[in-house]
C-alpha cells in the first residue's frame, strides 16, 4: 500500500512539473491589400517568440498585363507605439516589366513583430517610375490596421 501511495505522489510531482511550462504564442497571418494601381495577395507573416518570417505574396498592377518601368521598389512597415519599422523590402532598377512581382521572404528577429497585439498597423509602400507620367509614383497598401478604439481580433 505504501508503495502505491509513494508511486502516486511521485507521479503527481512529475505531472505538476510538466504543467509549469511557459506558454508560447505563435501567430500566422495571411494579409491582402490594395491601392489605386496595386493589389497584394497572400502576404504571409509568421511571428514566434524566436523571431518572424514574412513574404510569399504576389504584388500585381491592376488592369495591366505588362508595364515597363526603370525603377520599382516596395517596403513593408509595422507601426508599434507610433514608431514605424521597416522589416521587408526589395527594389529593381533597369527597364523591367513590373506588372507582377513575386515577393520573396525575409526572416529575422525583428522586435517590431514579436507580439501582434502591440502592432498598430502593417502596410506596404510601392514606388515605381512610370514612363507614362512625369516622375516617380508612390502608393500605400494597408494590410492590417487596429480598430480605431485600439482593439484587434485578438482582444
Amino acid at each position: 500500500m505504501k508503495q502505491i501511495l509513494f508511486s502516486l505522489v511521485f507521479l503527481l510531482v512529475v505531472l505538476s512539473a510538466c504543467n509549469n511550462k511557459e506558454m508560447e504564442t505563435n501567430y500566422y497571418l495571411s494579409l491582402s491589400g490594395e491601392s489605386d494601381h496595386w493589389k497584394l495577395n497572400s502576404y504571409e507573416i509568421v511571428i514566434t517568440p524566436e523571431g518572424s518570417k514574412a513574404g510569399n505574396g504576389t504584388l500585381t498592377m491592376k488592369n495591366e498585363d505588362e508595364h515597363m518601368a526603370d525603377f520599382f521598389s516596395f517596403d513593408t512597415y509595422a507601426v508599434v507605439d507610433g514608431e514605424k519599422n521597416r522589416f521587408h523590402g526589395r527594389s529593381i532598377s533597369g527597364q523591367t516589366d513590373i506588372a507582377e512581382q513575386i515577393i520573396g521572404t525575409i526572416e529575422g528577429e525583428e522586435e517590431a513583430l514579436t507580439e501582434l497585439s502591440e502592432v498598430n498597423e502593417i502596410y506596404v509602400v510601392v514606388n515605381w517610375n512610370d514612363d507614362d507620367a512625369d516622375g516617380d509614383k508612390e502608393e500605400v497598401l494597408v494590410l492590417y490596421n487596429k480598430d480605431k478604439n485600439g482593439k484587434t481580433f485578438l482582444n
